[in-house]
């Protein structure tokens, strides 16, 4: 691989200092003049109609200057997915800004906006609603059933959509196959837990054009989403980025109900108005997808697989939103694609319940998956007595064979064979003691797993109408510096920092002399979401693009001012120089300067013109959808100690391989993997959402009663293995490594869990209390 200057350096990212003391540039640190709050009403029913709302005692109330309910916003359905179009036939839009029939407990039903945010909150007490309770429904197989209350009118048995897939003959495949295994798995619903709550600004022009400051994901998803909901066109809506936001992992990547109410208020009284999410809201506005996954498998004495058949049931909630979306992905990313089978069949069953909104949460429906097929693999192996490595490399893909989703491209650069030998031998997997036996002494058990995720993805291309397309603009300062401008969102993993380094490298300048121009939607060019591990292979490669288009034309101008062929000039350390004669070089800024310098320069011999060629700001755009979608491969081995008295399991060690093609920031992504380790401790031993059974109201709606994992539980030994497989369509080599961090950690974890104590549980999260019952001590 090409050495390289800045890509593969730890650089120091040039917001940390701003973000850690609380920065200005947080959206929920937006304030503008006169300045209103808004404030929504919840209902504290999971499923009723609106017969009658009384907002005239509110509207009396001094500072109030607006309130909405059903009856004074536009009524058009829509789906909140900002990455798909609105108009897509691929989603169900079910969804209204303000309904007469609620299907969630903590669904709003009107909005208040007033001069302070205690009148606001004042004025919600003084709405008067009349209900009428309808019969309620939480669990997604009781709402399959005859005779259960209907969710959504016309949608029999609440079943939202039944996806399949087909491959070979299925039950040829269990005929031919020496063992079946068969088993079923449950995941949790559980939240993504970021830091900054959702918040957003909308302001109105004398015009009527509405100004959006909004902590999401996607900008240009926003503003579209926005104007089909409010019946406008995208012309009159602009959305402001933030320089970074207080976290996402996915959660805001779609329309929440604040964006939209805020800009109807603001719209409505002709005056900035901020709504801010309380953190019980944030809990209530989305989740990850509770799931039952059914895994029955064939496989020959040897360990091949010959049958596949999973079937899948997701509760999608009370309305579609990402439900349909998310078990799509999670099928063929998470259940089927990842091994090779002859013989497979997949379906899928979308359930509608009055729970909660479920959406989208950093790997979209594949640690779901994971957990199953891990960690049915593991028993497989540890039944017929075969090496859990060799199991993975015999069933896995090779580099080189055509893309197992996407035939069109092939597997360029995959390593999954590396990931799990450097990570077995970095980790002394030979050495582990008989599988199920354990090792410790007294009621302290010690035991090791693994995990692997054959197959993710690099963004989201070739996925049914998915947005999937990068923008950027790099232009060059008369000082030798150069802004980078993209719509990618900075949502706190330092997305920022590794554009800035690629645009520096292609650039040939040094990493502090590039810097991050924010714009809005007026401005910028079109960008997908922050999401689907996208960034760094996809907006990298855009800005890669507009810094080659920058860096021709500073050597277009440099070869005139230099007296040489453009062809024999480079760029390095902000300097142009001909190749092979270093003493010949100009500072970058020189060059800048003179293009932007008057056509008549004053010398000493008087007025002097100058060539019109050399005119002309240096700058450099794009606007391109990736060349393919590069596939990462991971591999994760973890030992726990697991107290056979109290339950508890301490995670220990970690060793984390991924194939992520060449890494850009090598402590950028030692945090994404010891980040997305935390989630999925969370996710295999504590995090799990409740609710009460008879009112569907949320009952762990802060962080005192939503445990997840401090500093405390972390493992005092992580470590990574990247794999720089050098992917040909990446940016320099790479592609991404985000998501699956997350996505293994919670099938190892309980697979050494097993390890240690001899016992198997196949729903998430593993409690005390589940170890506990399994040994029989409970």
């Amino acid at each position: 691989m090409t050495n390289l200057s800045i890509v593969g350096k730890p650089v120091l990212r040039p917001d940390a200092f701003e973000k850690v003391v609380g920065g200005k540039g947080f959206p929920v640190n937006i304030r503008l003049p006169g300045m209103l709050h808004g404030k929504l009403l919840r209902s504290p029913y999971p499923h009723a109609k609106v017969l009658k709302i009384d907002t005239s005692r509110a509207e009396k109330l001094p500072g109030v200057k607006a309130v909405l309910t059903h009856e004074n916003v536009p009524q058009i359905p829509y789906n909140p997915i900002n990455h798909i179009p609105p108009d897509s036939v691929t989603i169900f839009r079910d969804m209204l800004v303000l309904s007469d029939r609620v299907r969630f407990a903590g669904q709003p039903v009107a909005a208040v906006a007033a001069t302070t945010a205690a009148i606001a909150e004042q004025a919600l007490t003084l709405i008067d609603v009349e209900y009428e309770e309808l019969p309620a429904v939480f669990d997604p197989e009781e709402a399959m059933k005859d005779g259960a209350p209907e969710i959504h009118e016309g949608v029999r048995n609440n079943i939202r959509d039944t996806p399949f897939y087909v491959q070979g003959d299925i039950e040829q495949g269990f005929e031919e196959a020496d063992y079946i295994f068969e088993n079923t798995y449950e995941t949790p619903r559980v939240h993504t837990c970021y830091m900054e709550p959702r918040v957003c600004v909308a302001d109105t022009d004398a015009n009527g054009r509405l100004t959006v400051h909004a902590s999401v994901q996607h900008l240009f998803g926003l503003r579209e989403r926005l104007a089909w909901v409010l019946g406008i066109p995208v012309g009159r809506i602009k959305i402001v980025q933030p320089p970074y936001i207080g976290g996402g992992f996915g959660s805001k990547i779609e329309l929440a109900y604040l964006e939209p109410l805020s800009a109807l208020l603001s719209l409505k009284t002709k005056k900035p108005v901020r709504v801010e999410h309380t953190r019980y809201e944030d809990f209530i506005c989305n989740a990850r997808h509770p799931m039952k996954i059914h895994l029955k498998t064939g496989v020959k004495k040897d360990g091949t697989f010959v049958a596949r058949y999973a079937s899948t049931l997701v509760d999608t909630s009370a309305y579609s939103s990402h439900g349909p979306s998310v078990i799509l992905v999670h099928a063929y990313f998470g259940l089927i694609r990842g091994y090779r089978s002859p013989n497979i069949k997949w379906e899928g069953t979308v359930v509608h319940t009055n729970n909660m909104p479920g959406g989208a949460y950093r790997g979209y429906g594949a640690p779901q998956a994971c957990f199953a097929v891990e960690s049915q693999i593991d028993e497989i192996c540890d039944k017929l007595g075969l090496d859990r490595i060799e199991f993975r490399l015999k069933n896995s893909w090779r580099k080189g064979d055509p893309h197992p989703e996407y035939p069109q491209w092939k597997l360029n650069s995959y390593a999954l064979d590396e990931c799990l030998k450097q990570g077995a031998e970095r980790f002394g997997w030979a050495n582990r003691a008989k599988p199920g036996s354990g090792s410790g002494s007294g009621t302290k058990r010690r035991g090791v797993g693994m995990a692997a995720h054959p197959l993710w993805v690099s963004g989201c291309l070739g996925g049914p109408d998915i947005m999937e397309l990068s923008g950027a603009i790099v232009k060059f300062n008369i000082d030798g510096t150069a802004n980078l401008s993209t719509a990618t969102m900075d949502i706190g993993s330092g997305q920022t920092t590794t554009l800035c380094q690629i645009a520096a490298e292609e650039l040939g300048l040094p990493f502090d002399a590039v810097q991050m121009a924010h714009g809005s939607t007026d401005n910028l060019p079109f960008d997908s979401p922050t999401h689907a591990s996208r960034v760094t292979y996809s907006s990298g490669n855009a800005v890669k693009a507009a810094a080659a288009a920058a860096k021709k034309r500073l050597l277009e101008v440099a070869a005139i001012v230099m007296e040489a062929n453009a062809e024999d000039l480079e760029v390095k350390d902000g300097k142009v120089l001909v190749k092979g004669v270093p003493a010949r070089a100009v500072p970058v800024a020189d060059i800048v300067r003179r293009a932007e310098s008057p056509w008549m320069v004053i010398s000493d011999k008087g007025p002097v013109p100058t060539p019109f060629e050399e005119k002309g700001t240096i700058i450099g755009t794009s606007s391109m959808p990736p060349q393919a979608n590069a596939s990462p491969a991971v591999a994760e081995f973890v030992e726990v100690e697991v107290d056979t008295e109290t339950g508890q399991v301490q995670v220990l060690r970690v060793v984390y391989a991924h194939d992520l093609g060449r890494v850009v920031n090598p402590v950028g992504a030692q945090g994404q993997v010891e980040g997305g380790l935390a989630q999925g401790i969370g996710y295999a031993l504590c995090e799990e959402m409740q609710f009460d059974p008879d009112t569907g109201a949320c009952l762990t709606s802060d962080f005192l009663d939503y445990k997840i994992p401090t500093a405390v539980e972390m493992p005092r030994s992580i470590e990574s293995i990247f794999i720089e497989s050098n992917e040909i369509t990446g940016p320099f080599g790479a592609k991404s490594l985000s998501e699956a961090c997350l996505i293994v950690p919670a099938p190892a974890i309980a697979n050494a869990i097993y390890d240690a104590v001899g016992v198997r549980i196949n729903n998430l999260p593993i409690t005390p209390q589940k170890i506990l019952a399994a040994l029989g001590t409970l």
